[in-house]
């Protein structure tokens, strides 16, 4: 040491351009050489010369710590201690102002694995500093976050924060935005396995390119839907299956033609075609047609529903006489909208569907008019008919025929009289048609008539229940109750009745039809349908001998079946059997009268 002390303290001192400020403890205990043209930090105790590192090195070299510097051997108990304390304490900080950096960024993996690992800790013990750490280290590499459903909940997803929670929610939400993504779409069944899946992996995943998901993944989804579909085979081989072809246009003017297949477990997609290119001829139907028999197989097919048009009923008699177990149906909610068609032609009822029109019409297309029919139905809307389904034109005719008071005090109202529009020759026209008292009279017969053809349509277009085991009881009671209705007219009911036999007679009263209805327990146990069962009787017995053919043993076994069912004799009488005749639907394997029966019979 310099024998001037005040030299020394200059020496010993920092430069107030040094990084390190001078309040740091360990500059107490070195000095600057003073025999080279740089300055280095020398240790006051062994005299050990720092050419590099700085202070913090220093620090090391008089606490003890091994690696990057040679302990001291010289400096006391006391001042190694505190030495060690000081650079603890630094690491303590430096790593605290990291972390509090790292927070500020809630998508970094740093947090995400910081907050997931400090929680888990926190649940385990109650140690802090640098113990704890090395418990976060040893447990976080081998324990995969759980969120599958139905899987027990992390620690971290049950400690999370209400604010970490809102911050990914906004993520997502912001996300939507700005994709344009419905937000009803998180009601689809793979909404939440995704975000599942992506907790389990953890920050740092990156998410698909466009390309790879129009590539790559989508063919990886073409296969499993593959897959998905022929898991179906099975099923369609025990109980059957009804084979659906749906011809539309789409918005480029393209003819498709879309192939389903129906079973009890669901109805899937099978292809669609093209056909804009030829002439839809019963020729290239049958074709068709043929194609999709053999991929799903002759022998579990029970029928093929088509439209309607002349076309596809030659191909589904063609197809008929090609495969005899096969049976070619219309569709039976299209068959109804052709009711409603040849009804819609009547000339008393194309006029009162004129009328009613041309007061929707007027209302919907002035604003005044709109708001004060608005305003006196309570902001009820009448409905409009669509173009191509003719039972709209009755729908809406229901909605006018409802809302008949509201308007007629609409037109006689003051607001109405004193308003501009009142004096209009079109609005004075549309006056005359709303107090016309003729109209809302043949309007309410009409109403009438087709109320139950309506409720009809509404079952057999439905997904609610399989039309094919109550399609000709409801048809049936459709007819009693429009007969009971005009029990005192009978003129008046009888070209609609005329109408709808019509179509049944020559459409949709099928064999199989009558068979779905007698095999339904919830009928077939019903002894107001007594009736109805013994004529369709003819029906069943013609469907058992087309499938049995020649096969006497399987025509005298579906006989006994047949006798057993209609007794409850066996299995049918069970207590299981009889008490779900009203609430299992025909088809159901539960139902052991139904696999018994039905399922052998349609096999």
């Amino acid at each position: 040491m310099s024998s001037n002390p005040t030299e020394e303290t200059i020496e010993s001192t920092p430069n107030r351009s040094s990084v390190r400020s001078k309040s740091y403890p360990a500059w107490a205990h070195c000095r600057f050489s003073d025999d080279s043209s740089k300055k280095h930090l020398v240790c006051m105790y062994c005299n050990k010369v720092f050419k590099g590192g700085g202070i913090s090195r220093f620090k090391q070299h008089l606490a003890g710590i091994k690696g990057d510097v040679e302990p001291c051997k010289k400096v006391s108990a006391d001042i190694r201690f505190q030495m060690r304390s000081n650079v603890n304490e630094f690491n303590q900080r430096k790593r605290k102002a990291q972390e509090e950096i790292e927070e500020n960024n809630p998508y970094s993996e740093e947090h995400v694995e910081h907050t997931r690992t400090s929680e888990e800790v926190q649940e385990l013990g109650s140690s802090k500093g640098k113990g704890k750490e090395k418990v976060t280290s040893s447990l976080s590499p081998y324990f995969m976050p759980r969120t599958t459903p139905g899987a027990q909940p992390t620690l971290k997803s049950v400690l999370q924060s209400q604010e970490a929670r809102e911050r990914c929610d906004l993520a997502i939400s912001k996300w939507m935005v700005d994709a344009s993504v419905p937000f009803n779409t998180v009601n689809s069944a793979y909404y939440q396995p995704m975000i599942d899946a992506i907790a389990s992996i953890g920050a740092g995943y990156k998410g698909p390119s466009a390309y790879n998901l129009r590539v790559n993944l989508l063919k990886k989804n073409v296969e499993e839907v593959k897959l998905y579909v022929n898991s179906f085979r099975s099923i369609w081989k025990e109980t059957g299956c009804t084979i659906m072809a749906d011809g539309w246009t789409d918005q480029c003017r393209r003819t498709l033609i879309n192939f389903l297949v129906y079973c009890p477990k669901g109805t899937v997609f099978l292809k669609s075609v093209d056909a804009s290119g030829a002439s839809k001829t019963a020729e290239m139907l049958i074709k068709l047609f043929r194609e999709v028999v053999l991929y799903v197989g002759v022998a579990n097919v029970v029928q093929i529903v088509t439209d309607n048009a002349a076309n596809y009923a030659a191909a589904g008699r063609m197809l008929e006489e090609e495969f005899p177990t096969l049976y070619w149906s219309p569709c039976a909610a299209h068959c109804v909208n052709l009711m409603f068609q040849d009804i819609g032609k009547l000339p008393e009822v194309s006029n009162i569907v004129d009328h009613a029109a041309n007061i929707t019409k007027f209302i919907y297309n002035h604003c005044y008019a709109l708001h004060l029919m608005r305003k006196h139905t309570g902001g009820r809307e009448i409905l409009r008919p669509a173009p191509t389904r003719f039972a709209t034109n009755f729908i809406a005719l229901q909605s006018i025929l409802a809302q008949k008071d509201a308007l007629r005090a609409m037109v006689t109202c003051r607001e109405w009289s004193i308003s501009a529009y009142a004096k209009d020759n079109k609005a004075k026209k549309f006056v005359e048609a709303v107090l016309d008292f003729g109209f809302w009279k043949k309007c309410a017969t009409i109403v009438k008539v087709t109320e139950p053809l309506i409720r009809l349509l509404r079952m057999v277009d439905s997904e609610d229940k399989p039309a094919m085991g109550f399609l000709y009881a409801a048809f049936h009671k459709a007819r009693e109750e429009m007969i009971k209705r005009f029990q005192r007219r009978k003129q008046v009911i009888e070209p609609y009745l005329a109408i709808i036999d019509k179509r049944w007679d020559k459409q949709l009263n099928k064999n199989i039809h009558a068979a779905g209805f007698w095999f339904n327990p919830s009928y077939q146990f019903d002894d107001n349908e007594k009736g109805r069962l013994k004529n369709a009787v003819s029906g069943v017995l013609d469907v058992v001998d087309k499938y049995s053919g020649n096969n006497q043993a399987l025509s005298d076994s579906l006989s006994e079946e047949m006798v057993d069912f209609k007794c409850a004799k066996g299995d049918f009488g069970r207590k299981l059997a009889i008490n779900s005749r009203n609430r299992q639907m025909p088809g159901n394997v539960f139902d052991c009268f139904i696999f018994d029966c039905f399922i052998i019979l349609f096999a």
